[in-house]
């Protein structure tokens, strides 16, 4: 146990930092190029994460629980997806921003996640966490230079720039796979499931800034989004400390026991929430919006949900329990979107408000699943 906390702790330290890096470039683009500039590209990077984490995660689930030969072919498939939307996104570079950008950084996520699986099907998060912020730190040192050093910067030119390091990214995947043949990533019923069940939750972690910002505008967006995103980093320590179960998970066939402790997950969770709802307080010593600082401080809950509910998904990954956890993202993504309608008029403060609500009953539904329902016979082909 305490390996796979060290090991969590590093994976999140690296995140941490590249969160933390993240934060100075939303402070370049904001002061560069305005709320509104940042809510576009928010609004964009949203988007990209609602393509590309369904047609990702079945690879991702994939890739923990099934053979090398399997792995290894559909690793290379990973990589054709991801180099086919980043031509369709350049292609679409003249016709709309969000479009090109959400398609690029698709693509170049998808091809980097292939990449970095490796280091994921063996539970080393913390290699994998690192590689993220190598590349988050490239894109960004290129795009703020660029902010800073042009004299009438613009949206397109510093996005493009942000996204050059996937050119990188792409030519080390392909290099990589090209020994193994493509293979399909399992049937189509195991396909169909999980690929519906991370659309749902696309919309569920992204879909939020989209309707905020269609709603209201994009300075609305953009200030739930610093408040969302922040949230949302602080809480991956909850996932990285989960995947560095995958190994014990996987040769227990999936018992709860092999995974972590409640006690020692709801621990992290309460420490992960403390450090958000700080921070949130502190905003509102300076002059940073209220409406940043008091969705931060709402948003400490969902962090504390969040870390748990990270740790159950992993669990219920390697139970191969598809149906639950598609059902599950697939009843509380519309909930969510009713909820950002019905408070939106509150602007950030309402939207913060619709995920603590809707993570609270993720997490009442999946411990529920875990803790008092058996693993039935829903485990894909």
């Amino acid at each position: 146990m305490n390996a796979n906390l060290f090991k969590a702790g590093v994976a999140a330290l690296w995140t941490y930092g590249g969160r933390g890096i993240g934060l100075l470039w939303t402070v370049a683009l904001i002061a560069r190029l305005g709320i509104g500039d940042y809510g576009h590209y928010a609004m964009a990077f949203a988007l990209a994460a609602i393509i590309a984490a369904p047609l990702d995660h079945p690879f991702t689930v994939r890739s923990v629980r099934v053979d090398e030969d399997a792995y290894t072919g559909e690793r290379t498939t990973r990589v054709i997806a991801g180099l086919a939307l980043i031509l369709l996104g350049v292609c679409l570079i003249d016709v709309n921003y969000i479009a090109w950008f959400a398609l690029v950084v698709a693509g170049g996520e998808i091809s980097f996640n292939a990449y970095k699986s490796r280091a994921l099907r063996d539970g080393h998060p913390d290699i994998t966490q690192r590689l993220d912020t190598a590349r988050q730190a490239s894109s960004i040192a290129l795009a703020t230079a660029y902010l800073f050093v042009a004299q009438d910067p613009t949206l397109l030119a510093a996005s493009a720039l942000y996204a050059a390091p996937y050119l990188v990214v792409v030519a080390a995947a392909i290099v990589q796979t090209r020994a193994a043949r493509p293979r399909v990533p399992g049937s189509l019923r195991e396909m169909s499931m999980l690929f519906s069940e991370n659309l749902a939750n696309a919309v569920y972690i992204q879909g939020d800034v989209l309707l905020l910002g269609y709603l209201t505008d994009s300075t609305v967006a953009g200030y739930y989004s610093v408040a969302s995103v922040t949230a949302w980093a602080v809480a991956f320590i909850g996932q990285s400390f989960g995947h560095t179960f995958h190994e014990d998970l996987r040769l227990a066939g999936g018992r709860v026991t092999a995974g972590p402790a409640l006690r020692s997950t709801a621990a992290l969770a309460s420490a992960a929430g403390s450090l958000l709802l700080i921070a949130g307080l502190v905003l509102f010593l300076t002059p940073a919006p209220d409406q940043v600082a008091g969705a931060m401080v709402i948003m400490s809950l969902f962090v504390v949900m969040r870390v748990m509910n990270h740790v159950f998904t992993t669990v219920l990954y390697l139970q191969h329990r598809d149906r639950t956890r598609v059902l599950a993202a697939a009843t509380l993504a519309p909930l969510k979107m009713v909820s950002v309608l019905v408070l939106f008029p509150l602007g950030a403060i309402g939207a913060a408000i619709a995920s603590v609500v809707t993570d609270a009953v993720l997490l009442v539904w999946f411990r529920r699943a875990l803790y008092t329902q058996p693993a039935e016979d829903e485990v894909s082909p």
